[in-house]
């Protein structure tokens, strides 16, 4: 066992006291998150950051895939330096990891979990392994974003407006700006007292959502002109190709968001987006609302995530990965065509 005093799953109640005494014995803290992280990821990487250097630990943030150029705006975000770039002089005695079901999830960044390390996991998925020798899941939560909000809150740590900034922009993209049905009323509170703290909901909104390259959106039209309907209109399929991604002189990331265009038309209870990664791989992002369980599709090929909202990397070609999902869509919403 490591430096914790036993092996503490918390799921739903907050182990403060425990989530302190790792942090009061580390000096050397990592900080890890999922691959492609999302906003919710690095909003909250970056002010747990913040709060760890502000008791005076060194404090190393790390990922493995780019942070999407959307939250350059965030504070201190250049802080989080790829896995690959550190060497032993970041050896680390405690590890943070947030938003994560399982340890295959933070990628490359494994290789800093040895024996002896304790490990912090904090995650509102349902279907976390509970990998952590500290567990904090609580599935209610519309965010971890949230769930450190109220962290900070119970041990009564200042919030700043630099780390209320990113804990806003945390919330705001993990809820859908406030629109999927995680958003509950103590959301909203919480929200508001981080806008009460220094974050401007304007301007995070405006840079996030309002603030595309013409390659972002030049994309969005290729993508948009190839839209498919199934299901009686109740299931809508947007593709993309890597040959879309060239014309349109766009990166992978520029794609973030666009399944969410699949839930706009009247009548769709359930969306996909299936990118090319390779002629053996794509990558499904997945939308529903109602009864619509997207989650159970996505771990049917080794994915996860919540009810309404899930992913997965389907290992076949874009043509058969697509038939796929149609058919797993089409069936969720009571048949096919």
């Amino acid at each position: 066992m490591s430096a914790t005093d036993s092996k503490t799953s918390c799921p739903s109640i907050m182990p403060a006291e425990a989530m302190n005494r790792v942090f009061d014995k580390a000096r050397r803290i990592l900080i890890v998150t999922h691959i492609d992280p999302d906003g919710d990821a690095i909003g909250t990487q970056l002010a747990l950051g913040e709060f760890l250097r502000a008791r005076g630990k060194h404090v190393f943030m790390v990922r493995d895939s780019d942070v999407p150029d959307k939250y350059d705006f965030l504070p201190n975000v250049g802080d989080i330096v790829e896995t690959r770039t550190l060497g032993a002089e970041a050896a680390v005695d405690a590890v943070l990891v947030l938003e994560c079901p399982n340890l295959q999830r933070i990628g490359t960044a494994a290789r800093m979990l040895t024996p002896g390390i304790p490990v912090i996991n904090i995650d509102h998925h349902r279907d976390n392994a509970m990998f952590g020798d500290v567990n904090w899941v609580d599935i209610q939560p519309s965010s971890v974003g949230e769930m450190a909000f109220e962290y900070l809150r119970q041990i009564g740590f200042a919030i700043t407006p630099t780390m209320a900034e990113c804990l806003y922009t945390a919330i705001l993209t993990d809820t859908g700006r406030f629109r999927y049905s995680s958003t509950s009323p103590r959301t909203m509170t919480v929200a508001g007292e981080l806008m009460a703290l220094g974050a401007d909901s304007r301007k995070i909104c405006d840079l996030v959502y309002y603030n595309m390259r013409i390659s972002t959106l030049t994309l969005m039209g290729k993508v948009l002109n190839g839209i498919e309907y199934h299901a009686g209109g109740k299931v809508a399929v947007l593709t993309l190709t890597r040959e879309m991604l060239a014309e349109a002189g766009a990166e992978e990331s520029e794609s973030d968001g666009l399944v969410d265009l699949t839930m706009v038309g009247r009548g769709v209870t359930a969306g996909a987006l299936l990118k090319e990664i390779d002629t053996t791989h794509t990558k499904a992002s997945l939308r529903s609302t109602n009864g619509v369980n997207v989650a159970a599709i996505a771990y049917r090929f080794g994915g996860g995530g919540h009810f309404n909202a899930a992913g997965c990397t389907i290992p076949m070609a874009l043509p058969q990965a697509k038939e796929a999902v149609i058919r797993l869509l089409s069936e969720a919403n009571g048949g096919l065509d």
